[in-house]
This record gives C-alpha cells, sequence and structure tokens, in this order.
C-alpha cells in the first residue's frame, strides 16, 4: 500500500508542476472554494481552480483511494473543459494516470 501511496504523491506533485507550466496555478484562492460541497455545479473555467482548491488537497494529498464501482474518472472532466487544447496533452496524460491509480 505504500507504494501507491507514494506513486499518488509523485503525481500529485506531477500535476501541481504541470498546472504552474500551463499557467494555471493561482496564488490567491477563489471565493467559491469556502463554500464548496458536493454538490456545487463548477462552471466550466472554474475547472482548473476545482483541480488546485478541491482535488488536489481533498483526493491526492490524503492518497484517498476510491472503490472501483465509486469512481468518478476525473479525466472525462477534463476533456470536456481543455477540448481540442494541445498545449494541456501532458496535464491530461498526468490525470489519465491518477485516474488509473484511485
Amino acid at each position: 500500500m505504500a507504494d501507491i501511496q507514494d506513486t499518488i504523491a509523485a503525481k500529485t506533485k506531477e500535476l501541481e508542476e504541470e498546472l504552474k507550466v500551463a499557467g494555471l496555478w493561482q496564488k490567491n484562492t477563489p471565493a467559491w472554494v469556502h463554500w464548496y460541497s458536493e454538490t456545487t455545479k463548477i462552471v466550466e473555467n472554474d475547472f482548473a481552480q476545482w483541480l488546485q482548491f478541491v482535488f488536489i488537497p481533498n483526493h491526492l494529498n490524503k492518497n484517498k483511494t476510491m472503490p472501483t464501482g465509486e469512481k468518478n474518472l476525473i479525466v472525462l472532466h477534463a476533456i470536456k473543459h481543455f477540448g481540442d487544447d494541445v498545449q494541456k496533452g501532458k496535464l491530461l496524460q498526468i490525470l489519465i494516470e491518477i485516474d488509473a491509480l484511485l
């Protein structure tokens, strides 16, 4: 189990770095993060913020895995958001790898 946790932690760091390289990392927390819940609707423009301020801290940094039947593949949402933006190819690859680990 420690190996998978180490791999998830490494992918978390890689995701953070790629968000920074892609210019999507923000210094300030958006206001909506303070009242976020699982039922909050995230508009398309907020996807990168959601990755940074909700997904990474709540799922990856805690090294939490989900039962297979409960997986909600993050890459599907990423593809909807980033579409055909080839500049986001590495970011999508990292998210595919994370989905495989969770």
